[in-house]
């Protein structure tokens, strides 16, 4: 359901002349791409989700939204909502009905917004410019995050808009071959929202079990 949890360190590169201006110019890219998303009050984002299996032969495609303020957000993903208000997260799971309310705890949903993905270089994880190429005519610049050790990831790459800095695609490949892509297909900063967007109305779940 998310890019989660990535442990990433040193990148090998064939030569250090080469790999330190790549990294800072990758690092700086991340830095003013993080920097925009963070200045926005509100950002809504609608996004194509695919989980490609080729060994396996499955395919799997959705399509999911999330509204980020600050350090809370709402998310609808694959038939659940989640909202994180403060110290408070709320999953909704509308197949059950059920409302599942717990502590937030700091790093369990890593990966699950484009911000937190762009903030992996902040801690000394390992990154490169990639090949710059193009998105339905829109100019990109790819940045490519790897594990030292990961027995999941092989690699992550970012497809940030040259000049916008907007994030427009990040994938990731498993160390198994599979490849799960969010595409950005809505981006709408500082979007008016309703005023309790980022808070669970019960009302709004009438016949919901609520477990907390």
């Amino acid at each position: 359901m998310n890019i989660a949890r990535i442990a990433i360190a040193l990148l090998v590169s064939t030569t250090a002349a080469f790999a330190q201006p790549t990294n800072k110019q990758a690092k700086q890219l991340l830095a003013d791409a993080s920097a925009k998303l963070k200045s926005y009050s509100t950002i809504y984002i609608g996004f194509d989700y695919s989980f490609v299996n080729e060994k396996a032969g499955v395919t799997q495609n959705e399509k999911g939204t999330i509204a980020i303020k600050g350090d809370d957000y709402h998310f609808n993903f694959m038939g659940i909502e989640q909202i994180r208000s403060g110290s408070k997260l709320y999953t909704i799971l509308k197949e059950d009905e059920e409302v599942q309310i717990t502590e937030y705890v700091e790093g369990e949903d890593q990966g699950l917004t484009p911000s937190s993905i762009l903030n992996l270089y902040q801690d000394g994880y390992s990154y490169k410019m990639g090949l710059p190429g193009k998105d339905d005519g829109v100019k990109i610049q790819k940045v490519m995050l790897k594990p030292m050790a990961s027995e999941e990831i092989k690699e992550i790459e970012i497809g940030i808009e040259k000049e916008t800095k907007k994030v427009a695609y990040i994938k990731q490949t498993g160390t198994n071959g599979t490849v799960t892509t969010f595409n950005i297909t809505n981006f709408e900063p500082n979007k008016k929202l309703p005023a309790n967007h980022f808070k669970f109305v019960k009302s709004d779940y009438p016949g919901y079990y609520i477990a907390d």
